[in-house]
């Protein structure tokens, strides 16, 4: 197939160049610029026009081909030093490339966007059903190319894809192509400066640009396609940390990581499933071995990446770049020093010349080099041209006569007068250039910044109408939803406060804990595995960070972002001693405020008021409740107790395990007295309507059943696991 590919050359553009390559394609290049450094491979034909210009539809007639890619996000000719001005020109740019192609009704239109495009957030993996929402001008230019070619899609039937990349990884080669990566920056970072800034809350979807290039060429090749729009992209999530951990473990030597975390959760993960379904995605190769293969080529090319001041920098190269930077320095004396030679010529033969006599080559040569150069060197020369003009004068005086001849020093006055004024204007106007285009930049900085701060007020401003409009997250809502614990018993009241606590704070991995006096963290409830990772007993001292929070009875946020410890978790006391220890676990980072906090102490205290409540009510009935001077439950209050847990344990909030006591030719009392000393606080001994012996090990599963069973056998107990068995 003939296929045209339009865009400045790129990574991307040099490895599908390749790819097409390989596959015996023929290829055209429309390049947008005449930069000669813009180097193309495997290119049968290269078209140097702008895009905007109408020689372009020729060059699309004289092609005709049967794919066109444009490059979009990836064409090096927007570079993003002016936003505005590229935007302007991109857009004319591509409006015109659209109609110079839809002009020969035939062919695919491939356009490449980019994940830039999604500005918002997003939990979880964006599909392309989500609309985006870009903000800045960069990621406006590239979703309004995405229209535009929707437009043709769309509204003229024609086939065009439109292929939303997301953030690449490549080995970088070059400074340029380092700086254009995620990792190649921690890379070249760590590698120049011994440090790396980072965001803990920043992650990506990191893609290799091989990987991308086989997903492209899967478009390019096939006959039909089901959609008009896909992403390619890993779908693998990778922090900022993750990449900068890795790179101080390649390079070597301990790096300063420095940890820049600022604002929200930033998350953006594309979903490739709708492409992975009709085309089929393999990552070939993964982020660690970019980095670890560009660390290697950085040590091996490190004058390509170091300056040459550079500590890290060899002797050799040192020298190399002192001896090129004298020699750039000298080269206009030489050149000057050069032209003088012809002026002098010129000059001695003008003398006796009966035409050009009158003309002053001196004259002419300083000005020549103070409009090009500026006052140094027309102040140098003026010195040569002094010089020449007094060996002239001594060929037919003397050296005396020279030198103190009035006329002498009038034209060594006109000749440095003239040069020097000419070359302080020239001076001049390069500083009034320099300074222009200065402030054009600072201006251009400003209103990017006033445009970044906009986009921030916004989503303030969007969170704060979530709060006024999401009348749940009030604290009547709070207190309406806790009073419904006044009607539970206490143990119940734990069950209650989990579904509550899910509903009130969003958050679906909830744990709670009940501590002791020893600072023993017991579970007692849970909504998910991931809220019981921490395990079913924690010894609070060993979590320093978390145990320093519920001493200073405040909540606890994790904003490094530990992954074994939770987002946020508070201990609600009692009389001076913690008593339950409340955990959230998927917390999004931007709800991790001083709001959500007091929410989280709000819910603590009306959960242990009614908690209290209870407790008191079940201390002024324990007569009725329990066998005389013993700690065994009568029947209606262990199968209530019982009840409970069954039910919570339908509900996946917990699990239990009841073992049945074998009692022979003892009264329950003496056999109880045997293993009471090993029982925990939250287990309960108790009779069924049957007339047992039950023995309730809450939070149990059957592995730790076997454990207590024995235990009780060394201690002369029999027990069995009753029908209900466990969870």
């Amino acid at each position: 197939m003939d296929i045209m590919l339009v865009g400045g050359a790129s990574p991307l553009m040099k490895k599908l160049s390749l790819k097409l390559h390989k596959e015996g394609h023929r290829i055209f290049v429309l390049s947008g610029s005449r930069d000669p450094q813009n180097h193309y491979e495997h290119v049968f034909e290269r078209y140097d026009f702008s895009y905007d210009k109408a020689s372009v539809e020729e060059v699309f007639r004289s092609v005709n081909p049967d794919v066109t890619i444009l490059m979009g996000a990836y064409d090096s000719n927007y570079p993003g030093r002016d936003f505005r001005r590229e935007a302007v020109a991109y857009s004319a740019g591509l409006q015109n490339l659209l109609l110079s192609w839809s002009a020969l009704k035939k062919g695919r239109l491939i356009y490449l966007s980019s994940v830039e495009v999604y500005g918002g957030k997003y939990p979880s993996a964006v599909s392309e059903q989500d609309k985006p929402r870009p903000r800045g001008v960069r990621p406006r230019m590239l979703y309004q190319g995405e229209e535009s070619c929707r437009f043709y899609q769309e509204e003229l039937s024609m086939d065009v894809v439109i292929l939303r990349l997301d953030w690449l990884h490549d080995v970088c080669c070059s400074t340029k192509e380092a700086l254009s990566s995620i990792c190649g920056r921690k890379c070249l970072d760590a590698f120049r400066d011994g440090s790396v800034s980072y965001q803990r809350n920043y992650a990506y979807a990191l893609t290799y640009i091989g990987d991308a290039v086989e997903s492209i060429y899967k478009v390019v090749a096939c006959e039909e396609h089901q959609e008009a729009l896909y992403h390619i992209s890993s779908s693998e999530a990778y922090s900022e940390h993750d990449i900068v951990k890795k790179v101080g473990e390649v390079l070597g030597k301990k790096i300063e990581q420095i940890d820049n975390i600022v604002g929200e959760q930033h998350q953006i993960i594309l979903s490739n499933e709708r492409f992975k379904a009709e085309f089929g995605f393999k990552v070939w190769c993964r982020p660690e071995e970019t980095i670890e293969k560009t660390l290697q080529y950085m040590k091996q090319h490190s004058n390509k990446f170091l300056d040459a001041d550079h500590p890290g920098m060899d002797i050799w190269h040192k020298l190399y770049y002192a001896m090129t930077s004298t020699l750039g320095a000298l080269v206009p004396y030489l050149e000057n020093l050069i032209l003088f030679i012809p002026f002098f010529m010129l000059n001695n033969r003008a003398t006796d010349s009966q035409y050009f006599s009158k003309i002053d080559f001196y004259l002419l040569y300083v000005l020549l080099f103070a409009v090009i150069y500026g006052q140094r060197q027309a102040t140098f020369s003026g010195i040569l041209a002094t010089a020449g003009y007094l060996f002239r004068q001594m060929y037919t005086r003397s050296g005396l006569a020279v030198v103190t001849d009035y006329n002498t020093y009038v034209w060594i006055a006109e000749i440095f007068i003239v040069g020097l004024v000419v070359g302080y204007m020239k001076d001049s106007l390069l500083f009034l250039k320099e300074e222009k285009e200065w402030e054009v930049g600072f201006l251009s900085e400003q209103v990017t910044d006033i445009g970044d701060i906009n986009d921030s007020n916004l989503r303030v401003k969007e969170g704060l109408i979530d709060q006024v409009i999401n009348y749940d997250n009030s604290l009547g809502t709070v207190y309406d939803a806790t009073e419904q614990l006044e009607q539970k018993q206490s143990v119940e009241i734990f069950f209650c406060a989990l579904n509550m606590i899910q509903k009130l704070m969003d958050c679906p991995d909830v744990a709670i804990y009940r501590v002791n006096k020893e600072k023993y963290a017991r579970l007692f409830a849970y909504s998910s595995a991931k809220a019981a990772s921490m395990g079913n007993t924690v010894y609070l001292p060993d979590k320093k960070s978390l145990d320093e929070a519920c001493n200073e009875n405040r909540v606890y946020i994790n904003r490094s972002m530990e992954k074994e410890y939770p987002m946020m978790a508070y201990n609600v006391e009692s009389e001076e001693q913690m008593e339950i220890l409340i955990m959230l676990w998927s917390l999004p980072f931007e709800r991790m405020t001083i709001n959500e906090a007091n929410r989280l102490i709000v819910i603590g205290k009306l959960i242990q008021t009614s908690v209290r409540r209870a407790d008191r009510y079940l201390e002024a009935l324990s007569e009725e409740r329990y066998h005389s001077e013993s700690q065994i439950l009568k029947a209606s209050a262990f199968e209530e107790l019982v009840g409970a847990y069954r039910k919570a344990s339908k509900e996946k909030l917990t699990e239990y395990v009841l073992l049945q006591i074998e009692v022979e030719g003892e009264n329950e009392k003496e056999t109880v007295d045997k293993f009471t000393s090993m029982l925990r606080e939250s287990d309960y001994i108790g009779n069924l309507s049957d007339g047992k012996l039950y023995l309730l090990l809450t939070n149990t599963d059957l592995k730790g059943c076997s454990f207590v069973q024995n235990k009780l056998k060394q201690n002369g107990v029999a027990s069995s696991i009753s029908e209900e068995g466990r969870l």
